[in-house]
């Protein structure tokens, strides 16, 4: 577990799992309302299976917030139950179902929150409540368990032949980059872990975790890696071919580009040797080989070599589907369709990679602004405001950017919103910074909404507000990070 909850409450998180598995069995119809990222496709594929399992006529309806109007439809739904998912911990004491259920890993609005080395850990939660968040019971929901790790404890619960369903939750918590900070899954993941591999669904590998391994050339794998940057090979295309050439490595089988699972054992050991090299050479350092390799999670059932063999290339394609308003043709994918809904997958990914680069490069152009506690880019109605948190990220982590404060940015989106995405790193959060209280708290001031995770989170803000905005979450940070006073 990780040392900031130090004294995480399992029995009775699991005595709350079982709860809310057997309230949502009492119902004869429900409603899944989830998230449109990856974690929360997973976790509505998650739920939708149980559900259809159980016998239990329902639909699944995703959005990309919780707000007064999606309220008031929550309230208002006509069928006996409605499970929301990777959402809802925030607005949970406002709904007014007859039986609102909610597995979400956001902390969640409550009364007592204990601050502990800069986290957010929450106890005392006491109710009969269908609220399963692991924040409540001392486990960090940023980095141990995802909203489809928390769908999936519900339904192992529904029935144990739920425990098929493992696979979706752990490419749920990888989509949610619960991996990210220690190159490993962690926490209540390992359990789930455990799980796919007594059924034979998952296993765990030590590979290089260059998203890529499955579908890409091996030269465009590495030409487009990014965490770590390599130097030389990123971004560059040649150096990359004439890198693996001098290496011995043939880029062609017959006719087919080779992929890196396509190569044999010492072929990757010698390319992953010289990656080494090349990082500790150029003053890299063993951090940037540290995340350089590390778990790999792969899915058995799967076929190899497609996108969803790997867990991270899996998510990825779901994050293409939701941010492009096709969250069901993820949820159709998760569900089993390899035919149409995959292909029209695979075209969402390819479309996405190619807004996200030109995304990347409008920031490069633009340039990012530097204040004292926080660096900012403002994309306008030139990012789509569902992908700006993605492109935040990317950027901070670019090597082209300091690291030592978070990433705030900006995209317009409907109604005269601005959306704003801040994005972190584990360096950061382990200074004090808590990004969910300080996006929140920002957001409020200045009439929006916001919350998620420490080491990422969004809001919504009217337009005109982005100035206020960052005067008010850089002096929240500014207190966070240890300096309590303003600078003159």
């Amino acid at each position: 577990m990780s040392p900031d909850h130090e004294h995480p409450d399992l029995a009775g998180f699991q005595s709350a799992a079982k709860r809310a598995a057997d309230g949502l069995l009492t119902a004869r119809s429900c409603t899944v309302i989830a998230h449109i990222d990856a974690d929360g496709v997973s976790a509505a594929s998650i739920a939708s299976s149980a559900l259809a399992n159980a016998g239990i006529e329902h639909g699944v309806r995703f959005v990309k917030k919780l707000d007064e109007d999606e309220l008031k439809r929550v309230n208002a739904e006509p069928s006996e139950a409605v499970w929301l998912v990777d959402l809802g911990s925030s607005f949970f004491s406002r709904f007014e179902h007859e039986i609102v259920c909610v597995s979400d890993h956001h902390i969640p609005e409550v009364a007592k929150v204990e601050r502990r080395k800069g986290q957010n850990v929450l106890f005392s939660f006491e109710g009969e409540e269908l609220h399963l968040n692991p924040h409540l019971y001392g486990i960090d929901g940023a980095v141990e368990l995802s909203g489809a790790g928390t769908t999936y404890m519900i339904a192992k619960n529904m029935h144990l032949r739920n425990q098929d369903l493992v696979p979706l939750a752990i490419v749920g918590a990888v989509g949610d980059l619960q991996d990210s900070a220690t190159c490993r899954l962690r926490g209540l993941n390992r359990s789930l872990l455990a799980d796919g591999e007594e059924n034979g669904s998952l296993r765990t590998e030590k590979d290089l975790r260059i998203f890529g391994r499955e579908t890409r050339p091996v030269a465009r794998m590495l030409q487009f890696s990014t965490d770590p940057m390599l130097p030389g090979l990123t971004n560059n295309e040649s150096a990359c071919v004439a890198f693996l050439i001098d290496l011995g490595i043939d880029l062609k089988e017959e006719e087919r580009w080779r992929s890196w699972v396509m190569l044999s054992a010492p072929e990757r050991r010698r390319v992953a040797s010289a990656l080494c090299d090349l990082l500790l050479d150029r003053g890299y350092g063993a951090r940037a080989v540290h995340r350089l390799i590390g778990e790999v999670y792969i899915l058995n059932r799967e076929k190899s070599g497609s996108e969803l063999h790997d867990a991270k290339e899996f998510s990825t394609l779901l994050n293409s589907c939701g941010r492009y308003g096709k969250a069901d043709v993820g949820l159709s994918i998760c569900c089993g369709d390899r035919d149409e809904a995959l292909a029209e997958g695979i075209r969402l990914q390819q479309n996405h990679r190619g807004n996200l680069a030109e995304a990347i490069a409008l920031v490069k152009d633009l340039g990012v602004q530097r204040r004292r506690f926080v660096q900012w880019f403002h994309g306008h109605d030139e990012i789509l405001d569902s992908i700006v948190g993605i492109v935040a990220g990317m950027v901070l982590s670019s090597g082209e950017v300091q690291t030592d404060v978070p990433m705030i940015a900006f995209a317009y989106a409907e109604e005269q919103k601005v959306k704003v995405s801040g994005r972190g790193t584990r360096e950061q959060v382990n200074r004090g910074l808590d990004l969910a209280a300080a996006v929140k708290q920002a957001s409020e001031k200045v009439g929006g909404t916001g919350g998620g995770h420490n080491i990422a989170a969004g809001a919504t803000i009217g337009m005109g507000k982005e100035m206020e905005f960052l005067d008010a979450i850089e002096d929240i940070i500014r207190v966070q990070m240890g300096e309590p006073t303003s600078s003159p």
